[in-house]
């Protein structure tokens, strides 16, 4: 069996702006359908807080892992986790190929060290906010592929979508 791949999702404005007040800043039906797309059937681990944000949104067979502190914790159709590790050890015991981080900084911030690849909407914009994603060294990352798409009457920012891998060795 291959061993499980860890991969980063998100979107953030130029400045690296994840939220603000809980909620993200902006409104992209582009990137919205990215990620359902590129999640539907995943695996998506997810704090509680943007697991509870995103209520609705798991109709595509995802089987969300929510990393909690709360030991009751209940998540249908999915698990509650205390760590990075236990959902590694959950997904890789189901043998799953890939668990995506979907968030929130936290959860990024701890799974960057972890991650094999990263899958990063960037908003041609800067916005005010209290959560960013973590900072990345360039020298760890390679761009494996990028897509720019311009702003249009549905998304008021254009955006570019990066698929980055780290580098080997």
């Amino acid at each position: 069996m291959k061993p499980l791949r860890l991969i980063l999702i998100a979107a953030v404005s130029r400045n690296g702006v994840l939220s603000s007040g809980g909620k993200i800043p902006w409104h992209l039906p582009g990137d919205i359908a990215h990620f359902r797309g590129r999640t539907a059937g995943g695996w998506l681990l997810l704090g509680r807080t943007t697991y509870e944000q995103m209520t609705g949104w798991f109709k595509s067979g995802q089987v969300p892992v929510v990393l909690t502190r709360q030991i009751d914790y209940e998540v249908p159709g999915g698990w509650a986790v205390s760590s990075l590790e236990e959902a590694m050890s959950i997904a890789a015991k189901h043998e799953v190929k890939e668990l995506l981080v979907c968030g929130g900084a936290q959860v990024y911030t701890a799974a960057l060290p972890w991650a094999d690849e990263v899958i990063l909407t960037t908003l041609d914009a800067e916005m005010e906010g209290d959560r960013w994603f973590p900072e990345m060294r360039e020298s760890e990352w390679g761009v494996a592929d990028a897509k720019v798409f311009p702003a249009d009457y549905e998304n008021a920012w254009s955006m570019t979508i990066r698929r980055m891998v780290r580098h080997l060795g």
